[in-house]
């Protein structure tokens, strides 16, 4: 007797690959994360100056792993979403975050860049919810690492003043 084919496998990968999949959006999301990243390196955009840090600031490459995930699961949440313009405007935020911050420069940037991406990122989960829960979530990660961000702005801003943070 031949026991029935399993077809787990084949609708986990057409949900991952296919229309509507979440596995190239996340990707590519990734990939152009990677892509801003070299360029900020290129021109020595990702160098905090030396300035005093809080106990509770992430070590080493923490903060570059953590952006990873999120960046996967913005894409994974535009691959869910039906409304992925939504989603990519949460994405060209993050996105343009350290260029304005280092180009613009100082804490008060910082601060002002993490409460329009806060409150874009809640419209966003308000918009999703009705769509995709998991979506939501994802966007939720998001707005959740924004609060952390922002009590490490005001934590500087204690230790350190106002001063340009990045040289």
């Amino acid at each position: 007797m031949i026991a029935p084919k399993n077809d787990m496998s084949g609708r986990l990968a057409a949900r991952a690959f296919g229309r509507g999949g979440i596995a190239v959006p996340s990707i590519v999301t990734v990939a152009i994360a990677a892509v801003t990243n070299g360029a900020l390196a290129a021109f020595g955009l990702n160098q905090p100056a030396t300035q005093h840090w809080p106990s509770f600031a992430p070590q080493g490459p923490v903060i570059g792993i953590v952006w990873i995930v999120l960046f996967a699961g913005m894409g994974a949440a535009y691959g869910l979403a039906r409304s992925r313009r939504a989603v990519v405007g949460l994405i060209a935020l993050c996105l343009a975050y350290p260029f304005y911050t280092h180009a613009i420069g100082g804490h008060l940037t910082e601060l002002l860049g993490n409460i329009v991406t806060f409150v874009y990122a809640a419209w966003l989960m308000s918009r999703l919810r009705s769509e995709s829960q998991t979506a939501t979530l994802l966007v939720g990660c998001v707005a959740a690492w924004i609060v952390f961000a922002t009590a490490l702005v005001i934590a500087l801003v204690q230790l350190n003043g106002w001063a340009t943070p990045h040289g």
